[in-house]
């Protein structure tokens, strides 16, 4: 058996110099599973959002839910699932010729992630009269995976300064980081606590209308021979994603799920239900109505001491079971 064969000094120099110079130009592949890297740069993100765009409206236009699952996916995808099911049911053809929805004037936020999936944000308006500002999310579970959308909750007012280094990259933090009025993971159940009984983690929140609205449906009188029961909880099935505010705070995304039932007392009957309602029931319920919904909140987490702000939500009917 022969020996292999020695490579010379000159050789391996000129080798070393080689990969020193790929490395400087970006042309090393780096393995995104072991490095902190970016899971796509700009040019890539504005060709994402832009099928994004294509893929959404047609999605609509037709009532096209295998479309939707491939482009979606997460709390976004369980919630436009839904409407989309609503519509067909209601509004088969509702879409169909009206303007595309486009996302103008997008800004980026791409932070550097260890592991898979990667994610990246886009703050960008829909192209709606009176729109306001809407914080896309989208992730890639593998490298050879598609971007799907994950996250889309409105804001109510534009995100705070983000921390960035010195290529632009946002800083993503992880589910249990200290130092916050709230870790992102502890966020969801606090809410859902407090939607219970408006007392529970009453001072970790500031106030907000949508939240005050969702407390009011809770203790509103209803009529007699009915009873209302609701139930609150997060949605662990997704796992909140927060960027570092430059404030040394956090923006963060998590998600809730809510189940009302309403039952009534013989002889009563439940009145009318809603057309969207019914779009999940085989008939129409005489005796008791659940609705089940999704939402999905953007936080604003001050650092320890301050109170968390919640500027941002979707909320939308997900199912129904009747009797």
């Amino acid at each position: 058996m022969s020996r292999p064969k020695r490579i010379s000094r000159a050789v391996a120099t000129v080798a070393a110099l080689l990969v020193t110079a790929l490395a400087a130009t970006g042309c090393v592949t780096v393995n995104g599973s072991t490095a902190s890297v970016e899971g796509v740069d700009k040019r890539e993100a504005e060709a994402v959002l832009r099928d994004y765009d294509a893929q959404n409206n047609q999605a609509y236009a037709n009532r096209d839910l295998a479309l939707n699952s491939r482009t979606e996916t997460g709390p976004l995808g369980v919630l436009d699932q839904a409407d989309l099911k609503i519509l067909a049911f209601t509004d088969p053809h509702g879409n169909r010729g009206k303007e595309p929805v486009l996302h103008e004037r997008p800004e980026f936020l791409i932070p550097k992630i260890v592991g898979w999936p990667k994610w990246f944000a886009v703050q960008s308006t829909p192209n709606r009269k009176g729109a306001k500002p809407q914080l896309l999310m989208f992730v890639k579970g593998q490298p050879d995976a598609a971007w799907q959308a994950a996250w889309g909750p409105t804001l109510q007012s534009p995100l705070p300064e983000l921390a960035k280094d010195k290529d632009g990259f946002v800083e993503p933090i992880a589910v249990n980081t200290a130092g916050l009025a709230a870790s992102p993971a502890e966020l969801a159940p606090a809410l859902a606590d407090y939607l219970k009984d408006g007392k529970s983690h009453a001072e970790l929140f500031a106030p907000d209308a949508y939240t005050a609205q969702l407390r009011k449906q809770r203790e509103d009188p209803i009529g007699e021979g009915f009873v209302r029961q609701s139930v609150d909880t997060a949605a662990e099935q997704f796992s909140p994603l927060a960027l570092r505010a430059e404030d040394g705070g956090a923006v963060v995304l998590f998600s809730l799920q809510h189940s009302m039932r309403l039952t009534v007392q013989p002889p009563r009957r439940l009145g009318d239900v809603e057309p969207s309602t019914l779009t999940f029931l085989p008939n129409k319920p005489t005796k008791a109505l659940t609705e089940h919904r999704l939402s999905q909140y953007v936080a604003l987490v001050p650092q320890a001491g301050g109170k968390v702000q919640l500027t941002g939500w979707m909320y939308g009917l997900v199912g129904a079971e009747g009797e």
